[in-house]
């Protein structure tokens, strides 16, 4: 019997799309639970365990222009090549920072609260943007020490039709 194939997303199109309606879910789930009367830290662990199983999913079937498509990742390996890692990870260093900012001026009484917002979950937003910094900068380290680098030739095409 013959294995079925795996199932990727190569084009940015349909990886766009999937974050979008992971965003959608886990926005609608929220605030179902929300109107059934779940506590608010029911909320936000419900809503971060939702968070990080898309990102998980997506981590492994994502992949990129000219990367092998059937066989699985290696756990570490979160993009196709290590420039889109560093960038990615620096970007969600970048978020931890400002969330641990914000994080210290609401406990310091400088500014309030954004509408919505609880310290706990100012807390989690900032551990995952942290844990997502860590592993996309592990990431590219790893994938410079074993040599993955992108190939030259690739260049996006934009089709209109």
């Amino acid at each position: 019997m013959e294995k079925a194939p795996a199932f990727r997303i190569v084009r940015w199109e349909l990886k766009v799309l999937y974050i979008v309606v992971a965003w959608i879910v886990g926005y609608a789930l929220a605030d179902l639970l929300s109107r059934l009367g779940t506590p608010g830290v029911a909320l936000e662990i419900v809503n971060t365990l939702l968070n990080l199983a898309a990102f998980a999913i997506a981590v492994r079937i994502f992949r990129g222009r000219d990367e092998a498509i059937d066989p699985p990742r290696a756990w570490w390996r979160m993009t196709a090549w290590p420039t889109l890692s560093r960038r990615l990870g620096i970007l969600f260093a970048v978020f931890a920072a400002m969330s641990l900012l914000s994080l210290s001026l609401t406990v310091a009484g400088v500014t309030e609260l954004p509408g919505g917002a609880t310290i706990g979950l100012m807390i989690g937003a900032a551990l995952q943007f942290a844990a997502f910094a860590f592993l996309y900068l592990n990431s590219a380290a790893r994938m410079a020490r074993l040599g993955i680098a992108k190939p030259e030739r690739l260049r996006p095409t934009i089709r209109l039709t």
